[in-house]
């Protein structure tokens, strides 16, 4: 588990699938993602087209780098990925906090002298008595006089009964390429 902290707020990121598992303002200790007895958690699932393995979670993530406030988690095909995906790829995901806010870059670098086509998906819990505002290219989330806000141009954000979800649905990445795309979410 690593941790990191700003003066607003406090995250813990497991390697087991580089998943947010505590989402925890200083000021009153109040954990975002946990309501009563359940801890739920931001989960990632990367996938290649047409694949249905979540390939965030079979495969190891390793940290990179870390700061105080920062860190970027790795995750690299290996023999067993390519072949169920036949596609050579590294991927690096960084979690950084400034104050308030936490933005979440997913880096993705295709290897292979082909297109990589996949989805990728962030999906953050909603608990009872939150209320959804959607705007554009930005989800807003209101509570007790607590608002917290889902922003990203690059993802599209939809929202449930449950969850919420960041996701880039039957993406290619050109051979050789890279590409990174960012979330962020903002406490107030």
């Amino acid at each position: 588990m690593q941790t990191i902290e700003s003066s607003v707020l406090r995250i813990s990121i497991s390697e087991k699938g580089a998943k947010l598992v505590n989402f925890i303002a200083q000021n009153n200790q109040t954990d975002y993602f946990k309501d009563e007895d359940a801890q739920k958690q931001l989960e990632i699932i990367l996938k290649g087209a047409g694949q249905g393995e979540n390939l965030a979670e079979i495969l190891p993530w390793t940290v990179v780098d870390k700061g105080d406030s920062r860190v970027s988690l790795a995750l690299i095909d290996d023999n067993s990925s390519y072949k169920k995906f036949p596609y050579h790829f590294e991927a690096i995901l960084t979690y950084a906090l400034e104050g308030n806010r936490i933005d979440i870059k997913f880096y993705l670098k295709n290897n292979s002298h082909k297109d990589l086509p996949f989805l990728l998906k962030f999906l953050m819990p909603v608990f009872t008595g939150w209320s959804i505002t959607t705007n554009a290219n930005e989800l807003e989330l209101s509570r007790d006089g607590t608002t917290l806000t889902l922003a990203s141009a690059d993802f599209g954000l939809t929202t449930d009964y449950e969850q919420v979800k960041a996701s880039i649905d039957q993406y290619s990445l050109a051979s050789d390429s890279d590409e990174e795309f960012k979330l962020t979410l903002t406490l107030s």
